[in-house]
């Protein structure tokens, strides 16, 4: 078993960190899931176009995806716990921020702000998951709280379409950073970076020069870029959840705010019960690779059956929504996989390459489907069910080839 095991002395620390961990993840999928439901109403007010829709939207992710490695170094130096908080207040400034920002720069600067602070919370959560259970409980517990924080997502549809209605967005932004700003001092005190030394700061005694160099050990690790590259079909929930799910359904199925809302929370409703499932399929089955196959091939097909079908009924959409965010379930296999072939020192490291490709994938994807509905539609001119077609076409082609090259990496059973 790896690192320090929960004990009597320590489950009620381990208890309340975990809570704080498990909040924190929520809100990060919840932000970054939150223009989803609401874009058509934010071009509107700011007249946005797609392309600029899918830039602010990728924003978060491209910010994510960059302070991933650089968060990985800082919390091998300083330890998780100076990290996840203190990145963590620049989330709640930023979503302060895209309350009030009156055109599209200063809300893609706010998802920038957004993205870093979110950038440590997973890679920062796995590693005092390690410190803190033993080994083979690693994905079942960060199943679960990858399952919790998808209610974040679940949230960010349905429950906020409908504080919309009420408030606005700008107020119903301005009372989510609020509550971000409390959950940051609430872990603030009870995140610990030891079970059996909770006043430790977890500084490391490496050098920059030594940081740097397990990077670049941490990129060298066999097949770690091949685990990253399953990122391209996992990011295809995050695109529909996250941004284009909610114009999809406005453009050509023309369902109102709520109704799209209510779309989107059934397919974050798979998602939360894929991640639960998946992180407990992988102890039973004692696989990862199989998971992260399952759920690409998965994709895969829901996109070839949503670019084949002619017209399907607002029914058939929800459903195959459903089955995708099932099918996305599996962040926390990838990343339980890279902890597996890195060594203990480069943990953070290690996570945060894995991430930084997840998330690197997810904005390409984002800005990729951006301009093919540009392209598609022509400049001006609202999105038809052709142009949305050619997204599945290439959502499916490029799922498929995310497969291809994770199906080459050797597995690493969890149950040893």
């Amino acid at each position: 078993m790896n690192g320090y095991q929960v004990h009597a002395g320590v489950k009620f620390t381990a208890t309340m960190m975990m809570a704080a961990l498990f909040g924190m993840a929520l809100t990060n999928l919840f932000v970054r899931s939150s223009m989803g439901v609401l874009a058509p109403e934010l071009a509107s007010d700011l007249d946005l176009s797609p392309f600029i829709l899918g830039a602010i939207a990728s924003a978060f992710f491209f910010a994510y995806a960059l302070f991933q490695i650089p968060g990985g170094m800082l919390l091998d130096r300083f330890g998780p716990r100076r990290v996840i908080v203190g990145l963590f207040f620049f989330t709640a400034l930023g979503t302060l921020a895209f309350s009030f920002a009156p055109n599209g720069i200063i809300m893609l600067i706010a998802r920038v702000v957004m993205g870093i602070g979110c950038a440590a919370i997973f890679s920062g959560a796995f590693m005092l998951i390690t410190r803190f259970y033993p080994s083979d409980r690693l994905t079942s517990i960060a199943g679960s709280m990858n399952s919790f924080a998808m209610l974040g997502m679940l949230l960010a549809t349905f429950p906020l379409a409908y504080l919309v209605t009420v408030i606005g967005w700008r107020d119903g932004f301005t009372l989510i950073a609020i509550a971000a700003l409390v959950l940051a001092a609430f872990s603030a005190f009870v995140i610990r970076d030891w079970p059996d030394a909770p006043q430790t700061t977890g500084t490391s005694d490496e050098n920059l020069h030594q940081i740097f160099d397990g990077v670049r050990e941490a990129l060298k690790t066999r097949n770690v870029l091949k685990i990253s590259s399953a990122g391209i079909s996992l990011s295809t929930g995050s695109l529909f959840l996250g941004l284009w799910g909610g114009p999809y359904l406005y453009d050509v199925h023309r369902l109102t705010e709520t109704e799209r809302g209510e779309v989107l929370m059934f397919m974050a409703i798979g998602g939360v019960t894929g991640h639960f499932i998946f992180g407990r399929m992988a102890r039973v089955l004692n696989t990862l690779k199989g998971i992260v196959l399952f759920g690409s091939g998965l994709t895969t097909g829901v996109m070839g059956t949503m670019a084949l079908w002619m017209d399907p009924s607002r029914l058939t959409v929800t459903l195959l929504f459903v089955v995708l965010g099932f099918a996305c379930g599996f962040p926390s296999i990838l990343l339980a996989h890279a902890r597996a072939i890195m060594p203990d020192r480069l943990i953070g490291r290690g996570i945060a390459v894995v991430n930084t490709g997840i998330m690197i994938s997810i904005a390409l994807m984002q800005t990729a489907v951006g301009i093919i509905i540009n392209i598609s539609a022509g400049p001006g001119l609202a999105p038809d069910a052709e142009s949305y077609k050619l997204v599945f076409s290439f959502l499916a082609v490029m799922a498929f080839a995310s497969f291809l090259i994770y199906a080459s990496v050797d597995d690493q059973p969890p149950r040893i």
